[in-house]
């Protein structure tokens, strides 16, 4: 036994490149392909203290192809909830939305990624005890805001809540670190709601530059989408 599990260490140490490429890697068609099945794989063991960092890993492909195998038809908003926060899982959250640009990312994972956030600062000040965050963490949840949608569209409607959730921050505390940033969260939800004045009057503009995410994402091929949709469809 020991015998055999040392083979599979070593197999896996030798190999280690070409299994993290089939699982979640997006640099090529294969690897999309490969990736989207695992990802299919993964979202039917289901998301644990154990496995969580490998749920984030492939939403961090921001594939849209193996995203939407992982999310299925749940809501990616409540992915993590059964996870306890943690400083590391909330700092990773606030670098990859500082990584990407409005348009930049696919919705499931900033519906993701901004579920991890709304659901720590749920209640302002307790998050803030695992991660206290700054006034540039907010304005990068903040750029992702679409003022040519309504409130009710899902990131508006999430992003809102986090802003009215830290704008409570240190409500019951003369603080002055904290009644900034809630001033801040305070004006960043306002600017979306208050006709006469834009983002840009509270985020800075270089923040708010929209890319279009689709002019670099890899594609399966054409065969592997029609074997997927005959797929959904069996299981549908």
């Amino acid at each position: 036994m020991f015998y055999i599990a040392d083979q599979y260490d070593h197999l896996l140490q030798n190999n280690k490149q070409i299994i993290l490429n089939g699982i979640v890697g997006a640099a090529t068609p294969s690897e999309v392909e490969s990736s989207a099945f695992f990802a299919r794989y993964l979202r039917t063991v289901g998301i644990t203290p154990n496995n969580y960092w490998l749920f984030l890993r492939i939403l961090e492909s921001n594939n849209k192809y193996i995203v939407d195998e992982l999310v299925g038809d749940n809501d990616p908003r409540i992915m993590f909830t059964i996870i306890k926060p943690t400083h590391a899982l909330l700092e990773r959250a606030f670098q990859l939305i500082t990584l990407w640009h409005p348009g930049q990312i696919f919705s499931k994972v900033l519906l993701a990624v901004l579920g991890i956030i709304e659901y720590c600062y749920h209640s302002a000040d307790e998050g803030f005890s695992i991660h206290p965050l700054d006034i540039s963490e907010i304005n990068n949840v903040g750029k992702f805001l679409n003022q040519s949608e309504d409130q009710f569209d899902l990131i508006n409607a999430a992003i809102l809540d986090i802003m009215d959730r830290i704008s409570h921050l240190g409500e019951y505390a003369n603080e002055n670190r904290k009644s900034i940033l809630a001033k801040h969260a305070y004006n960043v939800r306002m600017g979306y709601f208050d006709n006469t004045k834009k983002l840009t009057d509270i985020i800075p503009q270089v923040l708010l530059v929209r890319l279009i995410r689709e002019k670099s994402e890899i594609k399966p091929s054409t065969d592997f989408l029609a074997f997927m949709e005959k797929l959904h469809n069996t299981n549908s």
